[in-house]
């Protein structure tokens, strides 16, 4: 099953991660190469190497192990620079970024690495005719949008090679998360390899050509396995211990505990009750949980009379105990939503504090509250009962939490009747554009720490707002937020406007944030993770 990167089906991610080796995080001496594989699990096959067409997990987690942008991220997720020389400091109010890219990075064909690849790949990422999934990456950039949409020529695109090694990009406005984009969603692509193969590019280990720590091989384009295998033209390849690392689609989660506990995998992930059990019992000091940068959360269809009720809505958040959803259903380390936005997101740039800290619990649990909504929503609606359908993929933890939903609802208001609906993701979201649902379960991963990105799910300017939930004073928070005029500590208090002001009305309906609980071997270091990715191989190592 097909997984967009940002829609999450619930299971298991592919265990990756990302960190550059020498900006000191390891021990000073030179690492040596080590022959022996080690072996990792992915919950999903690759749907394509291609960087300029990946929608999906396991695709964009491959690429993060074989290619490499401007900028990367070290073990803590901090921001550091990569073909880029330095992190630069935009000009031009905030638009403009010139780089300077190192002389000594090369494609795996011993090709440099050079500012026209990165002009190549982002024209051909916003041309019409490459039918990206992902134009969403490089939106920001002047004139993207207009590209995409056919009213402007490639060529117009904010995106210019000012030498064989100097690169400038120009944006629309000024992007406060812009260094993200860079860091984890834009990549260069050597135009000659790419054009030999066209529509194929990235359809296999061979049409597929890398510019960072490994090299893809052992890939048909179909095949459930595939190897990360060091790259000699790596510009820091003496930083990369590891010679081999094999990845093995698994998509049963006992499976893949079993295949750790016989050794024959060194990294994989669990969930549910395999991770409670693993925190009482021998599996204890392999473990380590991650909370995630994605939100659960349930989007109301607005053009129903029914779900378009806010008392409704808010009658069933308030019958949600959402304490009870994490620790009694899902028992992975995921943690009740108390707002739009995930812990760890973003701080207060005032005082260090948690966003979350900040707007409190916007989502608490209280029977009471749920059923005197109930009797408001009953009273404006002229009914006593109703029937909902919840839409959710079927997934095993999804199912879970659909059934969990439905108890809780049937339990607390009286009168109320949900029926749930499980298919597969790429038929739920085709479900939802279609506007054929009254309620649905989603989950939004995103690739930088910013809260706008949750935030703007509510929002009708954004193309996944499948609820249609339209408000203007929250249209005027998330356009103020966006316009880039304002100073760091008022974006920020207008971002804690919009998040109580969509917890008030319930605009969407936040559920849990999620946590990633993976297995790793006491044999192996250097896999860590971090709130917005996982861990990169490239600086894993046999201990």
């Amino acid at each position: 099953m097909k997984k967009t990167k940002k829609w999450l089906s619930g299971i298991g991610l592919v265990t990756l991660g990302l960190v550059l080796a020498s900006c000191g995080n390891r021990a000073s001496s030179k690492p040596k190469t080590n022959n022996k594989t080690l072996t990792v699990t992915a919950s999903q096959a690759i749907a394509t190497a291609d960087p300029n067409k990946a929608d999906d997990i396991a695709s964009q987690a491959a690429i993060a192990q074989v290619m490499e942008g401007l900028y990367t991220t070290n073990q803590k997720g901090k921001i550091i620079p990569a073909i880029a020389t330095k992190v630069v400091k935009p000009t031009n109010g905030g638009k403009t970024y010139t780089f300077t890219l190192r002389h000594n990075a090369k494609w795996s064909n011993g090709k440099p690495v050079t500012a026209a690849d990165f002009v190549y790949s982002l024209q051909r990422q916003v041309d019409p005719t490459t039918k990206s999934q992902e134009v969403g990456h490089v939106a920001e950039i002047k004139n993207a949008t207009a590209i995409t949409a056919g009213k402007k020529a490639v060529k117009t695109l904010g995106a210019k090679a000012l030498g064989k090694y100097q690169l400038q990009l120009t944006l629309t406005q000024k992007v406060p998360y812009f260094n993200y984009r860079l860091a984890t969603e834009i990549y260069p692509l050597n135009k000659a390899f790419t054009e030999k193969y066209g529509n194929k590019y990235g359809t296999s280990a061979a049409k597929t050509l890398s510019n960072g720590p490994y090299v893809l091989k052992s890939w048909d384009g179909t095949g459930d396995t595939w190897k990360y295998v060091k790259n000699p033209n790596y510009y820091d390849k003496n930083q990369v211990q590891l010679k081999t690392v094999k990845v093995e689609t698994v998509k049963t989660n006992s499976t893949a505990q079993n295949l750790f506990e016989s050794n024959a995998v060194q990294v994989t992930q669990i969930t549910g009750t395999q991770v409670a059990n693993a925190q009482q019992g021998a599996l204890k000091k392999s473990l380590t949980t991650t909370k995630l940068n994605q939100l659960y959360f349930m989007p109301w269809n607005n053009r129903r009379p029914i779900t378009k009720n806010a008392d409704l809505r808010r009658a069933v958040s308030y019958a949600l105990n959402r304490q009870s959803l994490v620790k009694d259903v899902l028992k992975d380390g995921s943690t009740p939503a108390k707002s739009l936005v995930p812990t760890g997101n973003t701080k207060n740039p005032s005082t260090g504090q948690d966003f979350n800290a900040d707007t409190g619990n916007l989502y608490p649990y209280s029977p009471a509250k749920a059923k005197a909504y109930w009797q408001k929503a009953q009273a404006s609606l002229g009914k006593k009962t109703i029937t909902l359908q919840l839409l959710t993929n079927d997934n095993d933890v999804n199912k879970s939490v659909a059934e969990f939903i439905q108890a809780a609802i049937e339990k607390n208001l009286s009168g109320v009747k949900v029926n749930v609906k499980s298919v597969p993701l790429t038929n739920e979201i085709s479900t939802l554009s279609k506007g054929d649902f009254d309620f649905a379960t989603l989950a939004w991963s995103s690739d930088f720490q910013d809260p706008i990105d949750f935030l703007n799910k509510a929002s009708v300017t954004n193309s996944v707002d499948f609820g249609k939930f339209k408000d203007a004073d929250y249209e005027k928070l998330i356009a103020t937020i966006t316009a880039g005029t304002q100073t760091k500590v008022a974006r920020y208090q207008s971002m804690q406007q919009a998040a109580k002001l969509v917890a008030a009305k319930q605009g969407v309906t936040p559920l849990y944030q999620t946590s990633a609980a993976h297995l790793i071997s006491s044999k192996v270091g250097g896999v860590h993770f971090t709130l917005l990715r996982d861990a990169l191989y490239r600086y894993a190592y046999w201990k």
